[in-house]
């Protein structure tokens, strides 16, 4: 049996990918007949869903620092906000010291998270994203002695501003005894533009039915709905979205939008649908914190779209392919290892028109909608069921554990057969997937 820790600086709300992750391999580990536990720097709210689904599985919740410092750090990064909204051509300054005093501070803490490893004594730590919190803890785990590993869940140095946040970051990188990436495509960039991590190991995403949801058709209906469930943010795209609606509703009156997340761009996406004259077709559901309010939601679409400018891989369209829809989306990031052909329709970042296109074509054609719905459920199970995640991720943590450098064998400790179709990337199919 492992004892594993999943460590992050804190839970960034619904709709985040690297806390579904985290939950989701922490729950399937304790499944599994495992102990995982989940340490935070930042307490999570007395609601917070990510801290529930972790309290029903019976995954024990820990955090270092007390609610009255998280809430004056919450505090002070609205003021520097407002500085930046205020004084916009020293942004870049304000932002420079205000994450230096943030990450300086998080330090305070490597002592308090030394005991608390020393008390629970996990087998391994995982961490993830890049923040000041994970620089704390993966210097903690190597003080301690206890074997670290990082996983990647975007791109390194991206998106564009994070760039300083990433050089101070690869600094504790030497210290892990392995480095993760989320698919084949991520880790070719991890190596181009880390390149001291020479073969990251690939580790996706795991996703599974009891946090999608019961397998159910949408009922009928004359109207095809599309949905999109993200950060309203620039680089997401969501602006960009509503202009490849418009560009589809011309020629497809009877199309409609389902809109999940909340961001500084929902006024701007409001307006936009109003001076449209679209704003009737157009639902803005706001964020959808719950399983349940989830599955619902991507239940009642035909296709979901994601025109993100930059992304790793999105958690998203993993939750879409479970529930059978087809895709649209951007070729950024990973999402072309997934999101092939048969499953969706890419298109370039930025490209409303492109958009369009691809929102008239599939709701011209409703068997293409369905051939493509049952070709992204079957690559969701070939790739991100916990039938095929859990024996790479447990390959992957008793190496870790036993010193062994052997991918492809357990370190003595054999486990189920491998049968995950990223399992055996290696280098040159690193260097061979981005031709």
């Amino acid at each position: 049996m492992m004892n594993v820790l999943f460590c992050k600086n804190s839970f960034a709300g619904p709709i985040s990918g690297a806390d579904e992750i985290v939950v989701n391999y922490a729950v399937g580990l304790k499944a599994e007949g495992h102990s995982s536990s989940v340490l935070l720097v930042h307490p999570p709210d007395d609601d917070d869903p990510m801290a529930a689904r972790l309290r029903a599985a019976g995954v024990p919740l820990s955090s270092l620092a007390s609610s009255k410092f998280t809430a004056s750090l919450a505090a002070g990064r609205k003021l520097a906000i407002r500085a930046m909204r205020a004084f916009s051509p020293a942004s870049r300054l304000i932002r420079t010291n205000s994450r230096k005093i943030v990450f300086d501070l998080l330090q305070r803490y490597h002592d308090a998270c030394c005991e608390h490893l020393t008390r629970s004594r996990p087998d391994l730590v995982h961490v993830l994203t890049p923040d000041p919190g994970a620089v704390m803890l993966i210097r903690a785990a190597h003080t301690v002695g206890i074997p670290v590993v990082y996983q990647e869940v975007g791109i390194p140095f991206d998106p564009p501003g994070f760039e300083e946040v990433y050089e101070r970051f690869v600094s504790v990188l030497p210290l892990c005894a392995e480095v993760a990436i989320l698919s084949p495509r991520l880790a070719q960039e991890m190596r181009r533009l880390v390149p001291q991590i020479r073969t990251p190991q690939v580790l996706p995403i795991m996703s599974h039915d009891a946090t999608n949801g019961a397998l159910k058709p949408r009922p009928s209906s004359a109207s095809v709905r599309f949905g999109y469930a993200a950060r309203l943010e620039h680089l997401k795209g969501p602006l960009r979205l509503v202009e490849g609606f418009r560009i589809a509703h011309r020629t497809q009156p009877c199309i409609e939008l389902d809109i999940a997340g909340d961001g500084s761009q929902r006024r701007e996406i409001a307006l936009a649908l109003r001076k449209l004259g679209l704003e009737n077709k157009c639902r803005l559901a706001g964020t959808y914190t719950t399983v349940d309010e989830r599955s619902r939601f991507m239940r009642d679409i035909d296709v979901f779209v994601l025109p993100s400018l930059t992304e790793g891989t999105p958690n998203a369209i993993i939750e879409a392919m479970a529930h059978a829809k087809p895709v649209i989306a951007t070729a950024v990031g990973g999402i072309p290892d997934f999101v092939t052909e048969d499953v969706g329709i890419l298109v370039a970042p930025g490209d409303a028109q492109a958009l369009g296109a691809a929102m008239i074509r599939l709701a011209n054609d409703a068997g293409l909608r369905e051939a493509m719905g049952r070709a992204a459920r079957e690559k969701y199970e070939q790739i991100f069921s916990p039938g095929v995640v859990m024996p790479l991720l447990f390959n992957f943590y008793r190496r870790v554990i036993d010193g062994n450098g052997d991918r492809n064998n357990g370190a003595g400790h054999p486990t189920k057969d491998i049968t995950h179709p990223w399992s055996s990337v290696d280098e040159r199919d690193l260097s061979h997937s981005l031709k």
